[in-house]
């Protein structure tokens, strides 16, 4: 790297052809990379990727580059690119990676965005997880078409959509009025949800050894109040485990996931003490080889819930911030809260209310339950105002205050959380902003919300 910014600096440099200049910018930038100079190498690999002599290799690294400096300003572009050249290049990004820069890329103006959604689409980008969905990036493109006064456009990929959580989407904004309209039939979420398990069903049975399969179709059959079949679906699965460790190629990513989700439907047919023993042999598994942040989270909330404030805590003892994302920060905050709130512990309440409150943009789902269940009905309102008034945040907003199936397994602590929900969803100032941008409607599924 000394070398290289010697050469690159020198007055001769220009001199050079076009091909070794491209090779120093682009080994000076590849050997900062490695070096994990991030913010070194961003120059010099911006100067290769820009230059004619440029290949997938590139551009591929400049977007690796951009996601250690989380630079999705740049990320985005570099990304577009190589959907636009090198399409076949989009299957070296994980679907975590590429659902990532979707995200950022809404953040971003329309010039930059909607570039890089229709490469996408064009490239008939699918994720890798056979039992994952692209219709959440088209929901995007079908938005950002609609800015554009494109309908027609829009409401042709929107004929695409399988994914029936997305249909829901279209349902409940009213910037979706004219799809919808357009063929209510086509867009029933009923047949939407029949249509995806069947399909799903069948890709776990063609992929018998993913233990993710399992999971998926498990996770459907708990929205559609299915919860025996998916208590029977996933019991066997593990039973399978018990028997021969090696059943499943992904259990030992998926196993954990396993546990959580016969946890909930055995909450679900109020087998509570089956399900705490499931969600705690959930919690007790590594995750990506370290503590289970998130079942061990999941433990806290529901015996938040059943009012066993002491063993929330206990659940989340042994968790170090430092290991949490800033969501898994807010999550592990609420869970505190709503503990110390059932011990009677304003101190310690109020300092985690007060960092909730600081970072409420990196998860507004616990911010939004930690003040529910403390009674802090004006801030949760005030937020639920907020993320309708957001274009970003409205349609995940307007999903929680939907009409859902009755919880089959109500706490006293639980009933009272959806009094206060419903209570806020019907204030004036919240029901006002609600009706300029979508929809209450009902549906007979078992779905999150408070």
């Amino acid at each position: 790297a000394k070398s290289l910014k010697a050469i690159i600096s020198d007055a001769a440099f220009p001199a050079l052809s076009d091909d070794e200049r491209h090779m120093a910018y682009l080994v000076y930038g590849a050997t900062l990379y490695d070096s994990e100079d991030w913010t070194s190498a961003r120059d010099p690999l911006i100067s290769a990727s820009g230059m004619a002599e440029a290949s997938a290799f590139d551009w591929g690294l400049r977007l690796s580059n951009d996601f250690r400096l989380r630079d999705f300003a740049d990320a985005v572009p570099a990304a577009t690119r190589i959907a636009k050249n090198w399409p076949d290049k989009l299957a070296d990004y994980s679907d975590g990676g590429m659902f990532l820069l979707v995200r950022e890329a809404k953040k971003q103006p329309p010039a930059i965005e909607i570039p890089f959604l229709e490469g996408l689409y064009a490239a008939r980008w699918k994720p890798q997880s056979a039992f994952s969905t692209a219709d959440s990036v088209w929901l995007a493109l079908i938005e950002a078409r609609l800015a554009q006064g494109n309908v027609n456009g829009a409401r042709a990929i929107a004929m695409e959509l399988r994914d029936p959580a997305s249909i829901v989407v279209l349902h409940i904004e009213k910037s979706f009025d004219e799809i919808v309209s357009s063929d209510p039939k086509h867009f029933d979420v009923t047949a939407a949800y029949e249509t995806s398990l069947a399909d799903m069903k069948a890709r776990s049975a063609a992929d018998p050894d993913k233990l993710e399969g399992v999971n998926t179709v498990a996770e459907m059959l708990i929205v559609m109040t299915r919860y025996d079949e998916a208590l029977a679906l996933v019991s066997a699965a593990l039973d399978r485990l018990k028997k021969n460790a090696k059943a499943f190629s992904d259990a030992d990513d998926k196993r954990n996931w396993t546990e959580d989700i016969r946890s909930r439907a055995l909450f679900n047919l109020r087998r509570n003490e089956e399900a705490f023993a499931a969600l705690t042999a959930g919690a007790a598994q590594l995750e990506d080889g370290q503590i289970n942040v998130s079942q061990a989270i999941n433990l806290a909330d529901n015996y938040n819930i059943f009012d066993r404030s002491q063993d929330a805590l206990n659940a989340i003892s042994k968790i170090d911030l430092p290991n949490a994302s800033d969501y898994g920060r807010m999550a592990l905050q609420d869970a505190r809260v709503c503990a110390y709130f059932g011990l009677g512990d304003t101190v310690n309440m109020n300092k985690a209310l007060d960092y909730m409150r600081e970072h409420k943009r990196d998860g507004t789902q616990p911010y939004l339950d930690a003040m529910l269940f403390t009674g802090h009905t004006d801030e949760a309102a005030a937020e639920v105002i907020e993320q309708l008034r957001d274009p970003l945040r409205r349609a995940e907003i307007l999903g929680y205050l939907q009409d859902y199936a009755p919880d089959p397994n109500p706490t006293k602590r639980s009933m009272a959380i959806h009094a206060a929900w419903i209570a806020i969803r019907n204030r004036p100032d919240v029901a006002a902003e609600i009706a300029k941008v979508g929809y209450i409607n009902k549906y007979a599924l078992h779905m999150p919300t408070y």
